[in-house]
């Protein structure tokens, strides 16, 4: 409320300089100049909103009572959907509030942040989740078991060091010796 308590001193001081200004003015000289002066000192104390600024507001207004009109004709059927148990309802999101019918604001149970719902759940480091199903090595047969070797030592040879590397390898290693 300081605000406003701000503002009402403001317009005080303001009228209380638009009276020093126009002290004796308003009576002794009923010209219209002083008259003009008088009546432009008194609008800069109390400035008046824009016509524009008027009709644009009170066409907003309007389309706000046509909307709200309109979803109060068509009403679409949302459920709500229950909370399991051990499940925070703020990780759920308002169902009302994703169709924008959700009356109950910030006293609501369930979230109306809308990244809720992108959020994955929490993973349990506790437990294995791995498929238990595979195969293991004691499962083949031969000819995977020999599929698997030639494989392994194919990407072995693509991937072992040159006879140049090697060497220079072993020439690092006997000069860092020294």
């Amino acid at each position: 409320m300081p605000p406003k308590q701000q503002s009402k001193a403001d317009l005080a001081k303001k009228q209380k300089i638009v009276e020093d200004k126009t002290f004796g003015l308003k009576n002794k000289n009923k010209s219209k100049n002083v008259q003009k002066y008088v009546q432009t000192l008194k609008q800069s104390v109390q400035p008046k909103s824009d016509p524009s600024k008027i009709s644009q507001k009170k066409k907003h207004e309007g389309e706000k009572a046509k909307e709200k009109e309109l979803n109060d004709l068509f009403k679409v059927a949302v459920s709500q959907p229950k909370v399991p148990v051990g499940v925070d309802p703020k990780s759920i999101l308002c169902e009302f509030y994703k169709v924008g019918q959700c009356a109950k604001g910030f006293k609501c149970k369930f979230s109306h942040d809308l990244n809720v719902q992108r959020k994955g759940e929490k993973i349990d480091i506790y437990s294995d989740k791995r498929d238990t199903e595979n195969e293991t090595m004691e499962d083949w047969d031969q000819e995977t078991l020999e599929k698997i070797v030639e494989s392994k030592s194919n990407e072995y040879q693509k991937n072992k060091p040159t006879d140049i590397v090697s060497h220079f390898i072993g020439f690092i290693i006997l000069f860092s010796s020294q």
